[in-house]
């Protein structure tokens, strides 16, 4: 492929993700400015790449970089270690960590207990005994089974969202 369309290649991919940016947030850039983010969008439906590479290339600054990891660094301290726990959290809720699912699949409280300590799971505040650690165990077997009367049963019995039944439960124990 030679030089010339492999940037037009690039170029296009730049135009696409914008309108996709621009799509999704209705428009708004977030951290940009009202003027810029109308020369952005106007430069977009107008299809002026020099004027969209001016304003995007405007946007490069120092300031700009610094609140981005300012934003970075607060989410860090709110969430933890932002790349350690990528894929660790399924619509705002914390999963349950390798260990605690392992436990769970094992039968063994105690293995459960330690391995919930530094969790931030909802799940950890329901199962407080050894009684409702049972139901957890018997919850993640009706799921593994395909009980969807049983999932929802048990689930209301620990207190939990038993919706249909038909939730994969991301995370917890997913096939």
């Amino acid at each position: 492929m030679n030089r010339k369309k492999l940037y037009g290649l690039l170029a296009i991919t730049i135009v696409v993700a914008t309108i996709g940016s621009v799509a999704a947030y209705g428009g708004k850039f977030p951290g940009i400015n009202p003027q810029s983010r109308d020369n952005i969008t106007n430069a977009i439906k107008t299809n002026n790449y020099n004027a969209w590479q001016a304003e995007m290339s405007a946007q490069l600054t120092q300031d700009n970089f610094n609140k981005l990891v300012q934003r970075y660094q607060t989410m860090s301290q709110k969430y933890g270690n932002m790349s350690e726990k990528q894929g660790t959290r399924f619509y705002g809720r914390q999963a349950l960590n390798a260990e605690m699912i392992q436990a769970i699949k094992d039968g063994k409280y105690d293995a459960w207990k330690t391995a919930a300590v530094n969790s931030k799971s909802p799940l950890v505040s329901k199962i407080t005994n050894q009684d409702e650690f049972n139901i957890l165990v018997q919850l993640y077997q009706a799921k593994q089974d395909g009980n969807k009367t049983k999932v929802m049963e048990l689930s209301q019995q620990l207190g939990l969202p038993a919706g249909n039944g038909n939730h994969k439960m991301y995370r917890h124990f997913g096939r």
